[in-house]
């Protein structure tokens, strides 16, 4: 029976790795922009690829038990900053219509728009297991990696890792969405992304 339940869960897991692959080879990075649309459109466009993109990085890393909350308790991801683009809207429609969880445990999306006040903190002392830093954010990295240093921290523009240490973050240049990584969340205990991710080498820079 152990036997088969090892056999099942990597079956599982390579059917999710197949399907993800097929996603990035399919998008390749790349949003097509029609030259009749406004520029809030295509940032409303590129939001949407990103809560796509940010849903299938969430279901390939992995938390180790400490680090998440209880078997009856949801498990939290918090968004930091104005969103003037429509992602926290996208990503809460990608993860209600998947029934997206975290190791079995419910999601609860918390969106904080303003700064590091008494309620953000309060949030970002429960243990989120996402912590995502939106474009228009304000809030101070180094700051919010003190109140929460077990979190996935994700965000926007090749600084967010390379000069801030943050995980992972977005970068969009001549129309290509691209993954900047930083090397250690496939080599450190939790949260760990699966290293299957750095193959996809049209999509991913890793760094650090």
């Amino acid at each position: 029976m152990l036997f088969f339940n090892s056999r099942f869960r990597k079956n599982l897991t390579s059917r999710r790795l197949f399907v993800l692959l097929g996603f990035f080879v399919a998008f390749s990075g790349m949003i097509p922009v029609d030259a009749n649309t406004s520029l809030m459109d295509e940032k409303r466009r590129v939001a949407r690829v990103q809560a796509t993109y940010l849903t299938h990085l969430i279901k390939f890393t992995n938390w180790e038990q400490p680090d998440l909350p209880g078997k009856s308790e949801s498990a939290k991801i918090i968004m930091l900053g104005e969103d003037k683009n429509g992602f926290v809207e996208s990503f809460r429609f990608l993860a209600s219509q998947s029934n997206m969880k975290i190791d079995g445990r419910d999601l609860e999306i918390i969106h904080l728009k303003q700064k590091l006040n008494s309620e953000a903190k309060l949030k970002l002392s429960q243990k989120p297991q996402v912590i995502f830093f939106l474009a228009e954010s304000n809030f101070i990295v180094s700051d919010i990696k003190k109140l929460s240093p077990k979190s996935l921290m994700i965000g926007n523009g090749r600084d967010f890792v390379v000069e801030f240490d943050g995980d992972i973050s977005f970068t969009n240049s001549k129309n290509r969405i691209r993954l900047i990584i930083n090397k250690k969340t496939f080599s450190r205990n939790s949260p760990k992304l699966s290293s299957s991710i750095s193959t996809l080498r049209n999509v991913v820079e890793i760094v650090r």
